[in-house]
């Protein structure tokens, strides 16, 4: 009427044993392909982690702009383009002149022009009453920034005109901009 309660134990721990040499012998590396294919993927994961560490990677802001005139810059005679700026506060420090740029145009069409540049000249914008007060609090900062483009203007641009500039603040290791945010 009762089964033999140890006979069914001794059923189980046979049938573990059973499954850990399954185990073993599907991961007993047998052949040369196999041990190929272990080396290969330990060498992947030894390079994605000194990339980590000793990697180059760009970082980029991008800020919303109003472009104030485009042209040739009347000092130099060099394509610019001039444009106020809303670059957030945390970040506006790292912006310096000769920094990479790309300005990218809003265009109600939606094929913006894209123009590739440095920062030739920046400074903040100043503001009067009522809005210098509450530039304090505010999380973005107004600047004057210039743009000295490195092919000429094609078309007329108004100004007026919509625009994001990203600006490229550095380069970082993966593992040092993990550590930023």
């Amino acid at each position: 009427m009762f089964n033999n309660p140890f006979g069914s134990f001794q059923d189980s721990v046979a049938a573990a044993k059973e499954e850990r040499e399954q185990l073993d012998r599907l991961l007993t590396i047998s052949t040369p392909r196999e041990r190929v294919l272990v080396v290969v993927i330990g060498a992947l994961s030894l390079l994605l982690v000194a990339w980590t560490f000793f990697g180059d990677v760009a970082r980029n802001v991008t800020v919303d702009a109003i472009l104030v005139e485009s042209g040739n810059d009347p000092h130099t005679n060099a394509p610019s383009m001039h444009a106020l700026a809303w670059i957030e506060k945390g970040v506006e420090s790292q912006v310096k002149v000769g920094l990479p740029v790309v300005v990218r145009l809003t265009d109600a069409n939606g094929v913006a022009p894209i123009y590739v540049g440095e920062i030739s000249e920046i400074s903040a914008a100043g503001l009067s009453g009522q809005l210098a007060e509450l530039e304090l609090l505010a999380p973005v900062s107004v600047h004057h920034v210039k743009v000295a483009l490195d092919e000429d203007l094609d078309i007329e641009i108004d100004a007026g005109t919509q625009c994001e500039i990203a600006i490229e603040v550095g380069r970082h290791s993966p593992i040092a901009l993990l550590r930023m945010r």
